[in-house]
């Protein structure tokens, strides 16, 4: 049997990580392989809420692997993102929904689509190999779809998605997905044991562009209150962590999930001429509403991306 790596980014969300999951049952249905999920970080609430809930074991921590071990690539493709000695490693599969920015010494096999969630990309594959979903695995990617679309409020979120959320429903018995989502929601709110500097790095994406390095942070959250009350140790966590990884723009999201807005924390007067300039908005007293821009991947790094170009 060919010994599989699976890893994902390195802070690892809901999406990606039950992804590593249910892609090393798909693996080792369809090749036989041997595949073993890995992350590269500890998980979010809201995942080990779920992994509790449908009582899956928690993957082993791994950063890095001996090398030419053969890897896949899940729900990343950017290289700091990935594992530490990547290009020691032998990257045999990416399968994603980001843009492509990735070099390979060799050929690959890459699976792309513009789908709100790469659990629905991995649905898809089981329809296409006749492999049966278990009970487990399809509330598995349920859940993710849900938690990826925010409840198909995203603007990431397809009519595909959707349709593949409702196909699911006959195989989980979940017919409510309000009820379904709603406490993996609050799970992934509840930051009151969290220290300042974790919560700045609870969901987090560092990109690089015309040499700077740029790191947006999301908080998808049922209770923006709280982190609006800790505001002043988020911006000394945030000041701490641009100086330690010599960032040239820092942002913090608060995705308020239940009413839909966007109130995000800009540190110094650098970073709030930036947000002035790309989103048309005021930043006061170092917060800038966002409105409706609910989706990171869609909403803010392009037009940030843009700018820095």
């Amino acid at each position: 049997m060919i010994d599989i790596k699976i890893v994902w980014h390195k802070i690892p969300d809901t999406d990606a990580t039950l992804w590593a999951i249910i892609f090393s049952d798909f693996l080792n249905k369809k090749w036989l392989y041997n595949a073993t999920p890995f992350i590269q970080w500890e998980l979010n609430k809201e995942t080990e809420y779920l992994l509790n809930t449908l009582n899956i074991e928690k993957p082993a921590v791994k950063t890095n692997f001996p090398s030419w071990t053969k890897v896949w690539l899940i729900d990343h493709n950017e290289k700091f993102q990935t594992l530490d000695n990547i290009d020691e490693l032998k990257i045999e599969w990416v399968v994603d929904h980001h843009k492509v920015n990735l070099n390979t010494n060799t050929p690959l096999n890459i699976r792309m689509e513009q789908l709100c969630s790469t659990c629905s990309i991995l649905y898809k594959m089981y329809k296409e190999n006749n492999i049966k979903l278990t009970k487990d695995i399809a509330k598995m990617i349920l859940a993710w779809i849900l938690s990826d679309s925010l409840l198909f409020k995203s603007a990431t979120t397809t009519k595909e998605d959707i349709i593949i959320a409702e196909e699911l429903k006959s195989i989980t018995w979940v017919t409510n997905f309000e009820k379904f989502a709603i406490p993996m929601f609050n799970a992934k709110s509840d930051l009151w044991d969290m220290l300042a500097k974790d919560i700045v790095k609870y969901d987090y994406k560092e990109f690089e562009v015309n040499w700077i390095k740029v790191w947006i942070g999301t908080l998808e959250t049922t209770n923006p209150w709280y982190s609006l009350w800790r505001k002043d140790e988020l911006l000394r966590a945030m000041s701490e962590i641009k100086e330690e990884s010599n960032l040239w723009f820092i942002l913090l999201s608060v995705v308020d999930i239940i009413w839909e807005n966007n109130t995000s924390f800009v540190l110094d007067w650098k970073d709030s001429e930036v947000i002035e300039n790309v989103f048309n908005v005021k930043v006061k007293n170092n917060l800038a509403n966002l409105k409706r821009r609910l989706s990171r991947k869609k909403q803010i790094v392009p037009e940030l991306t843009e700018y820095f170009n």
